[in-house]
């Protein structure tokens, strides 16, 4: 009797990391969701304010800050400290490809919803620059461990965008304290960061 042979299929180590994102991505996500708008304010609150302790903020002189939305680290309060300190704001623009830098002049400018339904300035307030000129970059995830990993929203692009930076720009996530693992699982496309700061701590990765 002949016996036919399968070939099963492995999983490389690189699918079950991407597996394994989209599994705590989706838990960590539902429970960012549920948090309740105060929650959200007051907590991201404590966070600016340990931001704006650090001393790679104080010597800053150029940020990059995501533009916030949902439930996310609120940014806009962050934002508007920074422009009244006199620093240099910018913000990520999202194309089809790639994230671009512009210029923020501040918040009372109109914005239009981008990729993905991110805050952007209006086309006529974009002033758009080359990634070199950031001292420091305000880096949202979905989740992060000690070791500085990262999990975004899974379409790569701040890992493309952080490839760019030059050696002296510091990378900082913000993010709520239960986003932040013993650790979580990376491929070798992802780009670490060095400092995470939470509403209940600073930690230097």
């Amino acid at each position: 009797m002949k016996v036919e042979t399968v070939a099963l299929e492995v999983p490389s180590p690189v699918e079950d990391a991407l597996s394994d994102k989209a599994t705590v991505r989706q838990e960590i996500l539902s429970r960012r969701d549920a948090l309740d708008p105060e929650t959200v304010q007051r907590q991201s609150a404590l966070i600016a304010g340990h931001l704006e302790s650090l001393g790679v903020y104080q010597k800053s002189a150029a940020v990059l800050f995501y533009l916030s939305k949902k439930n996310e680290v609120q940014t806009d309060g962050m934002i508007a400290t920074a422009i009244r300190s006199g620093k240099r704001v910018y913000v990520p623009v999202t194309g089809p490809d790639e994230i671009k830098v512009s210029e923020l002049p501040g918040l009372d400018i109109e914005f239009d919803l981008g990729l993905y339904g991110i805050r952007q300035p209006a086309q006529r307030f974009l002033k758009f620059v080359a990634p070199g000129v950031l001292d420091l970059v305000i880096l949202p995830g979905v989740a992060f461990d000690v070791q500085g990993g990262r999990i975004g929203y899974g379409k790569g692009y701040f890992d493309r965008f952080l490839g760019k930076l030059a050696t002296h720009t510091v990378r900082v996530g913000v993010a709520y304290e239960f986003q932040v693992l013993e650790t979580v699982p990376q491929t070798g496309m992802d780009v670490a960061v060095q400092k995470i700061v939470t509403e209940n701590s600073i930690l230097n990765c």
